[in-house]
């Protein structure tokens, strides 16, 4: 049985790197480590040209049928809006109007709302051919390559648009969507309120500038956000449950520490089960409210502390509401709830205020999860090898020995996204997750380099049992200066996933790999650098 771990609480993701409440820390608006950054710069090589807004036209041919379309948006008729927008390109194509790069951008985004990324793919480079110098098409194209998980490409083609149109609300939202990605929490919160000033009618915008706000401020932004806007039934219902949990935390601070601690260390103790050999995972222990000693599992791919329903009973922690718990499987999501829990030790830490999250389920080898996010003030080492993890305030951390060039990696929320090339031709994504037993690739990434096959693998996620697991033959992994040959993969869509953290996600690094390294991990720089240790 293989297991993976990566766990999607959807509308904490981004609130992490937004907002503050992220774990270990108040839920005061973080300090930006890149705030000493220049401001965007416009590039005056690239010949500039004044774009018309066009998102109200006043008079144009077909102005009316356009604002039709945008309506349908809004209202969450994807199908029907990009219906329309195929209208108007194709009588825009025989008459000609001005009407054609707002056209082409509400298609592209049309299609990416119903997920249909290959269309929107497709509609984007007609786009593009049709409108070179849009800068509202070029922000709908990036969108597509961000979606596609080609930040680089992406955030390119956001500056691109700026250059010839520095007020143009898409590529403002695209740009903060880049920034929380890498780590530049008060950029992205700069961009996403630059980009609702320009547009206030966009709800992308409004849902994005609305994450970032404080209480009670937040909520009554994302209320809006709800009542004007409609979405498929699985994303509102994340935005309802969000919104629940921010009335019940009520602006609360949380996961205060209580005293300071400069450096620590804790032993992990490897997670053993009846069906591998050897660790498939490493846990620590933690108490909960002075009540409860859990034994939780160390993993990267997890949001905060989650633990079983049976120890939060046992600690007498609070609900404060509803929560899904969501990752790999094909049971959908798990119902579960945010708690309240008034103290938390783990190793010489102790934090007051704790929200936690409960699983409904049960695992006979741990008690729950913790994410390595609760510790994201500190540099985080993880010696897998010693079986140690070492934390160390930054202004307490000594220089390290030279092993090269740490890997700039891309973050959402908790999840961490690591460039990688599946041998010499494809490159994708893929998610650096401790809780994975083993490394694994999306079927269609494997099927650029390899033969896919049928398999027998049982894989469980936190949703459950994966149907249609699939093997790619030899295939070769490298993230940063590694590389590894596998001679059968395990394969297996996690297409949920990427929808739900809006870039496509490729694969995982699991356990079997990070077993032998010794990472190290600063979330203030979206860096992580592997040390082998065979």
């Amino acid at each position: 049985m293989r297991s993976w771990g990566v766990t999607a609480f959807r509308l904490s993701l981004i609130v992490a790197l937004l907002a503050g409440t992220a774990m270990g820390q108040a839920s005061a608006p973080a300090a930006d480590p890149h705030q000493s950054q220049p401001p965007l710069e416009i590039n005056t090589t690239e010949t500039k040209t004044t774009e018309i807004k066009t998102t109200k036209p006043a008079s144009e041919p077909g102005s009316q049928e356009l604002r039709a379309a945008q309506s349908l948006i809004k209202s969450g008729k994807f199908r029907e809006a990009a219906n329309s927008f195929r209208e108007i390109i194709a009588r825009g194509n025989s008459t000609g109007n001005q009407l054609q790069p707002e056209a082409h951008a509400g298609l592209v985004r049309s299609l990416l709302k119903m997920d249909d990324v290959p269309g929107a793919e497709e509609a984007s480079v007609a786009g593009m051919r049709a409108c070179p110098q849009s800068a509202i098409m070029r922000a709908a194209r990036a969108d597509v390559r961000f979606r596609n998980g080609m930040i680089a490409e992406a955030e390119e083609l956001y500056r691109s648009a700026l250059n010839i149109d520095a007020n143009n609300s898409r590529a403002w939202l695209g740009m903060g969507r880049v920034d929380a990605m890498l780590s530049r929490p008060a950029k992205a919160k700069e961009d996403f309120a630059r980009a609702h000033e320009l547009d206030p009618e966009d709800g992308d915008a409004l849902y994005y500038w609305s994450l970032g706000l404080p209480y009670p401020e937040n909520v009554r932004g994302l209320e809006k956000h709800q009542a004007e806007f409609r979405d498929d039934p699985e994303r509102e219902r994340h935005e309802r449950e969000y919104i629940s949990f921010l009335k019940a935390l009520a602006g609360r601070k949380v996961w205060l520490p209580a005293h300071d601690v400069q450096r620590a260390e804790i032993t992990l103790q490897p997670v053993i089960t009846r069906l591998q050999d050897g660790p498939r995972a490493y846990a620590l222990p933690v108490r909960l409210n002075n009540r409860a000693l859990a034994r939780v599992m160390l993993d990267t791919g997890a949001s905060g502390l989650t633990i079983s329903r049976k120890m939060a009973d046992k600690a007498r922690a609070t609900k404060l509401s509803e929560h899904s718990l969501e990752g790999v499987g094909s049971k959908g999501a798990a119902m579960g709830y945010e708690a309240w829990l008034d103290k938390v030790n783990i190793g010489d830490f102790e934090f007051h205020d704790c929200h936690v999250h409960v699983s409904p389920s049960m695992n006979p080898d741990y008690d729950g999860l913790i994410g390595t996010d609760i510790f994201e003030q500190y540099l985080i080492t993880i010696d897998f090898p010693a079986r140690k993890m070492r934390l160390a305030a930054r202004q307490a951390q000594q220089p390290a020995a030279d092993t090269g060039d740490p890997l700039q990696v891309y973050r959402v929320g908790h999840i961490l996204l690591m460039p990688t090339s599946v041998g010499d031709t494809a490159h994708g994504l893929f998610a650096l997750d401790t809780g994975a037993s083993t490394n694994s690739i999306s079927p269609a990434l494997a099927r650029q380099v390899s033969t896919v096959r049928d398999s027998t693998v049982p894989v469980n996620g936190m949703s459950g049992r994966v149907q249609n697991v699939y093997s790619a033959d030899q295939t070769t992994l490298q993230f940063g200066r590694f590389r590894q040959t596998h001679e059968d993969i395990v394969t297996f869509d996690v297409h949920g996933l990427s929808k739900d953290l809006g870039v496509e996600v490729s694969g995982f690094i699991g356990f079997a790999t990070l077993k032998k390294m010794k990472l190290s991990i600063d979330y203030s720089s979206g860096r992580v650098d592997f040390e082998y240790k065979p």
